[in-house]
């Protein structure tokens, strides 16, 4: 009888340590997604200011295969119980002798396995076309800091030409394909919200 009550005593023992060892990696994934969520900028609140202060132009695609580079690329942006959320950050950048900048297109998206990787699509697009019509944001058109090979002036849409599901409106992928208003919106928030460094952010738009 002693012996099956201290089992029963060890049993029970292990079971709260068990149910504190979950409750504290729980804690800790909470935490994580409260650091994600305290430290990202607020990019949904000045979505619509970046596209405001946006102008179309039109760039100048280089020749040859090499001068455009594209690169499949992705953020974390918070931690579940059984997994991570990511975004994809695709992107094509390449040298305008015109404005004598790099820039680089970036085709972002929540990460879903479920989803076309609209990256490839779009880079297929820009290697044939001599020229696009981007939307860029003005600031970062004429800042001395956008423009060098390591920090190219962001494209987030233009005149993509390939339609692939963008026209057809019974696709599911319709209402977020590439340069169409819904996805070009949400863009600008992650762009906003995950890629601009917290200093500049700061500096643009207060930190707010």
């Amino acid at each position: 009888m002693l012996l099956q009550y201290e089992d029963n005593i060890y049993m029970k023992k292990i079971d709260m340590d068990w149910f504190l060892g979950v409750g504290f990696v729980a804690m800790l994934l909470t935490a994580g997604n409260l650091i994600y969520t305290c430290t990202r900028n607020n990019g949904e609140k000045y979505a619509q200011q970046y596209i405001d202060e946006s102008e179309y132009v039109t760039l100048h695609i280089p020749e040859g295969i090499k001068d455009v580079t594209y690169r499949a690329g992705s953020i974390m942006t918070g931690v579940l119980m059984n997994s991570t959320e990511r975004i994809r950050t695709d992107s094509i950048r390449f040298y305008d002798s015109t404005y004598k900048k790099y820039f680089c297109v970036f085709v972002i998206e929540p990460e879903r396995r479920e989803t076309v990787r609209q990256g490839m699509c779009v880079e297929d697009d820009i290697s044939y076309r001599k020229t696009i019509k981007a939307r860029i944001n003005k600031y970062e058109l004429n800042s001395p800091r956008y423009g060098s090979k390591t920090n190219p002036v962001p494209v987030l849409d233009f005149d993509y030409k390939i339609a692939h599901f963008q026209n057809d409106k019974n696709s599911k992928y319709y209402k977020y394909a590439f340069s169409r208003p819904a996805y070009y919106k949400r863009a600008v928030e992650l762009y906003l919200t995950y890629m601009m460094s917290k200093e500049e952010f700061k500096e643009r738009y207060g930190g707010k």
